[in-house]
């Protein structure tokens, strides 16, 4: 028999004030959505309007909760807030701007750049730290929920590339190799086997 599974859609928030403004946004700054930024949740919706859609789970932070909003609207669904879901622990570069980093080439910006696995920013968390983190609050959010469903999970660029690191076994350098747009999202599928899948698949995907 085969294991029972969630399909778990992660989906990056829209462009917020900090990324307009190229400023890094985490615990301490909580930026609304630009007007691009309500603007691509609105087409997050429509684009995802037929899709057979069962919970939605979202960051804590503002500009999660509005790229969810119209989603939530159209599918008549309450969002659960999941506090790890929330943005990568950025610590002293909270609220920096990333051309000001850029600009004082400091030791610890360069080696993050190089791998933020093995060099997170100074008092903040790993790349691979926030994958397994995201990867563990939503199995605990499906495992007591029907299965065979598909989740819309609103969450941060580093969450995404974070959690498909995990899956993929892959090292702390590949996070530069994944681009996570604002409103981009991809596709995970949870066994109840606590096996994680990446999956390649359309919004009318058969569950």
């Amino acid at each position: 028999m085969l294991p029972s599974f969630a399909d778990i859609l992660l989906v990056r928030h829209g462009e917020s004030e900090a990324n307009a403004t190229g400023r890094f946004a985490c615990r301490t700054w909580d930026p609304a959505l630009t007007e691009t930024g309500r603007s691509q949740a609105l087409e997050l919706a429509r684009y995802w309007h037929n899709a057979p859609v069962r919970y939605l789970v979202t960051s804590p932070l503002l500009r999660a909760q509005q790229t969810l909003a119209p989603l939530a609207q159209d599918h008549a669904l309450t969002p659960v807030i999941l506090p790890d879901l929330a943005e990568v622990n950025l610590g002293q570069w909270d609220g920096q701007r990333l051309i000001d980093l850029e600009a004082a080439e400091s030791a610890p910006f360069l080696a993050w750049r190089q791998d933020p696995d093995r060099n997170p920013p100074p008092g903040g968390e790993s790349i691979r730290a926030v994958g397994h983190r995201v990867l563990n609050t939503l199995a605990a959010f499906a495992r007591p929920r029907e299965r065979n469903t598909l989740t819309v999970a609103a969450t941060h660029a580093d969450c995404i590339k974070g959690a498909v690191m995990v899956i993929m076994n892959a090292e702390g350098p590949v996070a530069r190799r994944l681009i996570v747009p604002n409103a981009g999202h991809v596709l995970l599928r949870w066994f109840d086997t606590d096996v994680w899948t990446v999956m390649l698949s359309s919004p009318e995907h058969e569950l």
